[in-house]
């Protein structure tokens, strides 16, 4: 790559010795009197054919269709001579489409013979309810989600999609499944929020756990601590008078254990998915209260949206353990309305270990069936959990 210094003194080596580059002879200018040379006349004609009547016909290129380029053919019959759109076989292809008005199968939205054209056709921001852009575009700040003007499908509700429809139990899974990190079903795996190599490990377990549930296993011998007891010091009189064989026989007889459900811990009941998914989409309760039933999270109370802070805190008892989601609403400093879903793990100082050691166990499993959820606490007293926390942890 020559420099700007090799160009500079090329430049003044020419300007010094001019005899060593000469000036190129222009051109001489065309010949007007010149002769054009004749076209050789041994150059080999077309055939003609012998019928002087018959007219020259001009065939169609084979791939030249419409909306189709070469060597692709219909998706529907695989002809290479039209489309799908133009199909005489289309109909059979839509008996299997399900509206997605009706919910009935053998057409489409643009064939439904329910379809308002000024409702289906109209297009708007799901945001503000205008027509002139997208809730992509929308200028305006978010309210409850983005989805005021939507219209659920499932419902026919206006205010949410039909993914956070409370009537919708599989989510964005018509068939069955959840979200292989967190398993919710309102996303799909690569959109979900707590995408991470923890969770990412996490989920692995799971469905190693998971492909051998169905599989035949033996039986595992557990090793029994105090804490697994329900009573370490209370025992029966009949015990102490039982034969020493008999103890023997008691000591050697294994316990089997349920693998998956010790890794899994407690279950979840619907009844807290389906009402959690209303406080999240519909707002028709300010908090909910759940707590640990036997085996499996129940819900305790419902909060009406008129009840305040106070009335939830009061809610939550003193002696034992508790999950709680509380949506708090709030003004930003550039006034603008929002709100967040808090979920509090309530454990006070004064409830027993073992009821500690179960709801810690099982709060993380809990709360991936909450999908949604912004802002997590944990409090032993009602300080860690007052309301200028809350407002410092909204803002």
């Amino acid at each position: 790559m020559v420099s700007k210094r090799q160009r500079i003194a090329r430049k003044r080596y020419k300007e010094a010795n001019p005899e060593l580059f000469p000036k190129p002879e222009p051109t001489p200018p065309k010949d007007p009197n010149k002769k054009k040379k004749k076209k050789s006349t041994f150059k080999k004609k077309k055939g003609e054919s012998k019928d002087p009547n018959k007219k020259r016909s001009f065939t169609k290129h084979p791939f030249r269709v419409a909306g189709m380029k070469p060597g692709e053919s219909c998706f529907i019959c695989k002809e290479h001579d039209h489309i799908a759109r133009d199909c005489p076989r289309k109909a059979e292809w839509e008996k299997n489409k399900i509206c997605l008005l009706c919910r009935r199968r053998g057409h489409s939205l643009k064939n439904c013979p329910n379809k308002n054209d000024e409702v289906v056709d109209k297009k708007l921001c799901y945001n503000c309810g205008e027509t002139s852009h997208s809730l992509a575009n929308c200028p305006y700040p978010l309210q409850d989600g983005g989805t005021k003007f939507a219209s659920c499908f499932i419902c026919k509700e206006q205010g949410h999609l039909s993914k956070d429809c409370p009537k919708n139990t599989h989510g964005i899974y018509p068939k069955g499944g959840c979200c292989k990190i967190c398993g919710g079903v309102t996303h799909l795996a690569r959109d979900c929020p707590n995408k991470s190599g923890k969770a990412s490990d996490a989920a692995i377990g799971r469905f190693k756990i998971s492909q051998f549930e169905d599989r035949p296993r033996g039986q595992v011998t557990k090793l029994s601590s105090g804490d697994d007891l329900e009573d370490d010091f209370n025992f029966k009189a009949d015990d102490v008078n039982e034969d020493d064989d008999a103890k023997l026989k008691k000591k050697k007889e294994p316990k089997v254990v349920n693998f998956a459900n010790a890794v899994s811990g407690t279950a979840v009941q619907d009844e807290c998915k389906l009402k959690f998914l209303e406080l999240k989409a519909k707002r028709n309760y300010r908090f909910i209260i759940f707590k640990i039933d036997g085996q499996e999270v129940v819900v305790e109370k419902l909060g009406s949206p008129e009840e305040s802070y106070d009335n939830f805190t009061n809610s939550l008892p003193p002696d034992e353990c508790r999950y709680a989601v509380f949506d708090f609403d709030f003004t930003t400093n550039e006034n603008i309305q929002k709100s967040k879903i808090f979920f509090i793990a309530w454990s006070p100082e004064s409830s027993t270990v073992r009821m500690k050691m179960v709801y810690a166990s099982s709060k993380d499993r809990f709360k991936r069936e909450l999908d949604g959820i912004q802002v997590e606490l944990q409090a032993t007293e009602p300080s860690e959990m007052s309301l200028d926390l809350i407002k410092s942890r909204a803002y």
